[in-house]
């Protein structure tokens, strides 16, 4: 609660009981919390309930809802029942660039990206038609091309950072799996 900077008021607001429950709790006059307490407290902690009952010190929690993990259940089941690699899929959750890529395939599929390199395209365009227009000299024509040349394919800038970079996570990985043979082969 002091981590968090919550009173016993708004603890006990956010898990539905009265103020004085918590008091008593925190005081040490009552031992006992109703499961659905523990649970609710762990939930506005973001903790396990064992870390609230005390017999861990680990407070992550080992099982998640599907909701929870923003999962569908297609790709809940697909991790249930094996169709998918759980170990590389750990190791992709866990290496730090892979959140850089998801970032940016969801840039590339809200076309956020695309509409920059369109903006940029025809800037380049204007630029050579400026070049152009104001005279037709060698140097001109030279630089309206070059101009011209700078122009990137809408979605090819993006697709191809992105696959650079999911492409440097998977080399982490396989250096981080070393000389784990089975681990490189499922990688």
């Amino acid at each position: 609660m002091r981590e968090r900077k919550l009173t016993q008021r708004e603890l006990a607001l956010r898990i539905d009981v009265n103020e004085s429950t918590i008091s008593r709790f925190l005081s040490g006059k009552t031992e006992k919390l109703s499961e659905e307490s523990v649970i609710r407290i762990a939930r506005v902690f973001n903790v396990s309930t064992d870390f609230i009952l005390g017999t861990t010190v680990i407070p992550d929690k080992k099982n998640y809802d599907i909701s929870e993990l923003g999962l569908s259940v297609e790709a809940a089941k697909n991790l249930y029942t094996g169709k998918v690699n759980n170990d590389v899929v750990n190791r992709l959750l866990e290496n730090p660039r892979f959140a850089t890529v998801t970032y940016m395939i969801a840039q590339h599929l809200d076309d956020t990206l695309a509409g920059g390199y369109a903006a940029q395209n025809q800037m380049f365009a204007t630029v050579g038609s400026l070049l152009l227009g104001q005279n037709q000299t060698p140097e001109a024509v030279q630089a309206a091309r070059t101009a011209n040349a700078m122009k990137v394919p809408t979605y090819q800038a993006d697709q191809t950072t992105i696959q650079n970079t999911f492409m440097t996570v998977v080399k982490e990985i396989k250096k981080e799996a070393g000389s784990d043979l089975a681990a490189a082969r499922a990688i």
